[in-house]
């Protein structure tokens, strides 16, 4: 009984142990849907695909990295991917664009760093909806930011967040950035009561979403399952990304996979205690029409630039995107506009509209990196 023993435990160990291994406990951020984080100042500095290097660094809704490149002479044009779109939670499009415009923000940071002096032109082909941008490139001197040095240490930070106020300080440095956006603008919610509201808010649209079966789909969809998967399609929502506590990360890769049902209430409980729960502001990020695919590109570029500045700071952010999403689902599937009632009530103005909330604070555990699509992998020939 004891040979048996030790031999069923010694089975047992070695099978847990090939499990951790098969599913990347031992390899988190390695592999090839990692390396761009670390080869992308790899080449001449002045090479156009460089810039193409940085720009995949960006943030993007569910991380679907919805971008595509086009380098020619003298240029580098960026074409929205509609076929990674995130259907019913994205109907119009809105979290597309703004993940465009977080990609341009870092192309044209890279640009300056590499001496590149750049023309920008927004939508410039009326009878091409996915041509987002063309970017003229001529030589000029180098003008590094300290924005560009923190690319590749950005990452959407989804753990909780420390109870310690932001100073005053911060806000104004934010709102600073978005000085040459004058469509764009940033509301706070930072005492106990406007966190309480737009927190309650955030929670109320998480459970609809869940509730909605199409949207729970269409969201969990890009969620990666396996480290087979991560390494193959190097996109989407990964264990890794989402800043467990160790043991719990740990547990997740090794244990099966969980049902779509027990991933959602996991996602709305984790959104009540910790997303919400643990924030010690909110930002709401306005735009005169947040219908317009230029506005949509200019916010995120400024998210963009706010989370680079944040992460030189040793903040973190993450978007909050539950209430627009079910603003836009109750307009595409015809809903009674519940959500798109609280949006506005919490802009409180009506020449203004709501493009994306998000909380920041200061991290207690580190945000870890999410996968990527190498630069050959995006290019257009």
């Amino acid at each position: 009984m004891l040979k048996v023993g030790a031999g069923a435990f010694l089975a047992g160990t070695g099978a847990l142990a090939w499990r951790a291994w098969d599913q990347g406990v031992f390899s988190t951020g390695e592999g090839v849907a990692y390396a761009a984080w670390d080869h992308w100042l790899d080449g001449a500095a002045d090479a156009p695909q460089r810039l193409v290097a940085a720009a995949v660094l960006a943030a993007s809704p569910h991380n679907t990295q919805p971008w595509r490149f086009r380098i020619a002479q003298g240029r580098i044009d960026l074409f929205a991917d509609r076929s990674r779109n995130i259907g019913s939670i994205d109907p119009f499009l809105r979290e597309m664009h703004i993940g465009l415009g977080c990609a341009l923000e870092n192309l044209l940071l890279a640009a300056a760093a590499s001496g590149w002096r750049t023309r920008l032109a927004m939508l410039p082909d009326a009878s091409d909806v996915s041509h987002v941008a063309r970017i003229e490139l001529s030589r000029g001197d180098s003008n590094a930011s300290p924005l560009h040095a923190a690319i590749a240490q950005r990452h959407t930070n989804r753990g909780p967040y420390a109870a310690r106020a932001l100073e005053p300080s911060v806000f104004a440095a934010l709102e600073a950035l978005g000085g040459e956006f004058p469509q764009l603008a940033l509301r706070w919610f930072v005492t106990d009561a406007q966190r309480r509201e737009i927190g309650a808010h955030i929670v109320d649209a998480t459970a609809a979403i869940v509730a909605d079966a199409e949207q729970s789909r269409d969201s969990g969809a890009w969620v990666r399952g396996s480290w087979q998967e991560v390494q193959a399609r190097r996109d989407g929502l990964t264990i890794d990304a989402q800043a467990l506590p160790g043991w719990m990360r740990v547990a997740g890769k090794i244990l099966p996979p969980i049902s779509v049902e027990r991933a959602d209430r996991m996602w709305l409980d984790a959104t009540r205690e910790v997303h919400v729960g643990t924030a010690v502001a909110f930002g709401l990020l306005l735009v005169r029409d947040a219908n317009d695919d230029a506005q949509r590109l200019q916010g995120g570029r400024l998210w963009q630039r706010m989370h680079l500045w944040a992460q030189t700071r040793g903040l973190a952010m993450q978007p909050l995107n539950q209430l627009p999403e079910r603003a836009d689902r109750e307009r595409s599937a015809a809903l009674t506009p519940r959500f798109t009632r609280v949006l506005q009530s919490l802009v409180q103005r009506d020449d203004w509209q709501a493009l994306m909330p998000f909380r920041l604070g200061y991290p207690t555990v580190p945000a870890l990196r999410s996968p990527r699509r190498a630069v050959g992998e995006v290019l257009l020939t």
